[in-house]
């Protein structure tokens, strides 16, 4: 996984109520067909497999998410994950590049969590093949480290 800057989000104008709850993607400051969730793009990367993962929030510091997002090349959603909590703040205050799937993030105050970038799955004709939705979110594996 490595660190890019290819990515930005378009910006919401009037009042922060009313702002939709996917933000634009831009490719090098061009518009894309992409939406993704949040308003603050913090950290995006390339992975292995040439796909991108970002890392929003929502810019509001008293309810704080987090919002990863895997994309194909194509930009198409591969999966999608949230880490938040009602009432509760999740800022992310830094994150660790720990291998090349998989990263370590720290949240205030004192709450560390991991996110491992599964590869794609190859499906077999059949029944396999009628359960490639529920594998989508699993693509993106969250857990607690502390």
């Amino acid at each position: 996984m490595r660190v890019i800057e290819f990515f930005s989000l378009a910006s919401h104008a009037g009042d922060y109520r009313n702002w939709p709850l996917q933000t634009r993607l831009l490719r090098h400051g061009v518009p894309t067909a992409c939406h993704v969730p949040g308003y603050r793009l913090l950290h995006q990367f390339q992975t292995e497999a040439g796909d991108y993962l970002l890392i929003c929030d929502w810019d509001c510091p008293f309810e704080e998410a987090s919002e990863f997002v895997l994309l194909s090349r194509e930009l198409q959603v591969l999966a999608r994950r949230s880490l938040g909590l009602p009432y509760a703040s999740l800022v992310l205050e830094g994150m660790e590049i720990f291998g090349p799937d998989e990263l370590r993030l720290n949240y205030y105050p004192d709450r560390k969590w991991a996110l491992r970038v599964m590869g794609p799955v190859k499906w077999l004709p059949g029944f396999l093949s009628r359960c490639q939705f529920f594998w989508r979110n699993r693509r993106l594996h969250l857990r607690r480290l502390a």
